[in-house]
């Protein structure tokens, strides 16, 4: 591999007439040079290992790159957020910042995770990861930070250190940084592996964390909870962080229901994993057994009647021909995606309730224009169906759990219609009402239902977000059209798809 700027223009084109695949800036990039590497046909076994070695340290200098850019990318967004405050409240002063109650937290970070995640295309958590390692690393773990500049530290190295260091104080995440970094090599001289890496910081953070354990358990339960992910082929993976001891318990009790059904049935053909997993779905899904209790002697008590055990709910939208088996077409399960025809059929007959999605030509209205504030049940069952998940940029959580709000606030003009209502779950809503991240419906296609939506943040990122897809009777006009953005968008913006549907990070 080699490298070279852009004015080195004899070297840049002997790559390319060798063959060489070159990789050079974009128009406007602050990046400059170019990079580029030989034809991969034509490398013997050691230079492809020279190569993959070199290709590591370009990992680790661009890893220390992205810390820098991601730091003050951070302090740019409290600057906003400090800016944005005192024009809300002229008298907030520089102390303004806490922001509502549901953020949880400083309303710069709010803004600052959410502008690395539009940046880098990745979700709010890992952009959190990726803002509290930056500010780590342009911090306490400056030393740290040099070593990836220079490619002596590797990134997955760099990301273990930090992550064991993300809870120290401080006072003691300096010390525990330098003596990581010691830690790396063992004593004959190996590079530690990054999963030996970690084993060997967790007892010397032990040592130098000044909190007992017994507080940091408590502290590190409260972000206790259940996510689900979607994988390919109507399969999801469901992962939980509990308390240790639990965790380990409820793993014990499946392997050890798997490992006796497999002794109690000799023609069991399941593998464990199989098994396991089958025994979790029958403990979550399977309500218990109502508890016999005994006859009352007369005279009777007044008996309080318990109430039932919840039951769990999925949905399902089916198209009528799937429901009908005329056709084969798959239905949505929400929170999911498609699934097959069968399966769609088989949970409709186990529906013990049903629910019709009305659209324009049942007459439902799906524009009130200013004669309501609220929209009906009709036509938020209608916006849930089409948006499917919260329409901020990279949020899936699902519509259903959502708040509708008004693209143009109603204070503003803005109409109850279906054209200026989307989803926004709670905390995205937040950001959107204190006009910090400001959204505009993009001209609609002749044959879309619904026109995307133009996010434009502080810092000037644009990106363009829009609903599921799902295809739906067009609502009719709105009286008082919204009016497209002034300007138009020029570059690429690449539409976010659906992550983890996990909360905002903040």
């Amino acid at each position: 591999m080699a490298g070279g700027t852009g004015s080195a223009g004899g070297g840049l084109a002997a790559a390319e007439a060798s063959g060489a695949v070159v990789l050079t800036p974009r128009p406007g990039s602050l990046l400059e040079g170019s990079l580029w590497h030989p034809d991969p046909s034509t490398l013997t076994g050691p230079e492809a290992r020279r190569v993959l070695a070199d290709i590591g340290r370009v990992r680790s200098f661009l890893a220390a790159l992205e810390a820098l850019a991601v730091e003050r990318m951070r302090l740019a967004c409290r600057e906003e957020a400090r800016l944005a405050a005192e024009r809300s409240d002229p008298g907030a002063g520089a102390g303004a910042g806490a922001g509502p109650a549901r953020f949880g937290g400083d309303v710069s970070y709010a803004l600052a995770v959410s502008e690395v995640a539009v940046a880098e295309g990745i979700s709010e958590h890992a952009a959190a990861r990726l803002l509290g390692a930056a500010e780590a690393l342009c911090g306490a773990q400056i030393a740290v930070l040099e070593h990836l500049e220079s490619g002596t530290l590797s990134e997955a190295h760099a990301r273990v250190l930090t992550d064991e260091a993300s809870t120290l104080p401080p006072e003691s995440a300096e010390e525990f940084g330098i003596e990581a970094l010691a830690r790396l090599e063992t004593r004959t001289g190996r590079r530690r592996t990054p999963g030996e890496f970690r084993r060997a910081l967790r007892s010397l953070r032990e040592r130098l964390h000044p909190d007992s354990i017994r507080a940091r358990r408590a502290k590190a339960a409260q972000d206790r909870g259940v996510w689900v992910r979607p994988e390919p082929d109507g399969m999801c993976t469901l992962s939980a962080l509990l308390p240790a001891e639990a965790g380990l318990a409820a793993a014990n009790r499946l392997d050890t229901l798997a490992r006796a059904q497999r002794r109690t049935d000799p023609e069991e053909a399941r593998t464990l994993p199989q098994l396991r997993a089958d025994a979790l779905a029958n403990l979550i899904l399977t309500p218990p057994a109502p508890t016999p209790t005994a006859a009352p002697a007369a005279p009777a008590a007044p008996v309080v009647a318990e109430a039932p055990e919840p039951s769990a709910e999925i949905v399902v939208h089916i198209p009528a021909a799937t429901l009908l088996g005329a056709g084969e077409e798959p239905a949505t399960l929400e929170g999911y995606g498609p699934i097959d025809a069968g399966t769609a059929r088989a949970l409709a007959a186990a529906a013990p309730t049903w629910q019709r999605l009305f659209t324009g030509t049942d007459g439902v209205p799906l524009a009130l224009g200013r004669t309501a504030y609220r929209p009906p049940k009709g036509l938020r069952r209608y916006i849930e169906y089409r948006d499917g998940t919260c329409q901020f940029p990279g949020c899936a959580r699902p519509a259903r759990t959502a708040e509708l709000d008004h693209l143009i606030e109603w204070q503003d003009g803005g109409t109850t219609d279906a054209q200026n209502l989307h989803a926004l779950c709670a905390k995205h809503h937040a950001l959107k009402s204190l006009r910090i991240w400001n959204p505009a419906r993009l001209p609609a296609c002749p044959d879309d239902a619904i026109a995307d939506t133009l996010w434009t943040s502080p810092l000037g990122t644009r990106t363009v977000t829009g609903p599921t897809g799902h295809q739906l009777q067009p609502p009719p006009s709105d009286p008082q059209p919204l009016k497209p953005p002034a300007h138009q968008v020029t570059d690429h913006h690449p539409t976010y798809q659906p992550d983890e549907p996990e909360p905002p990070p903040f």
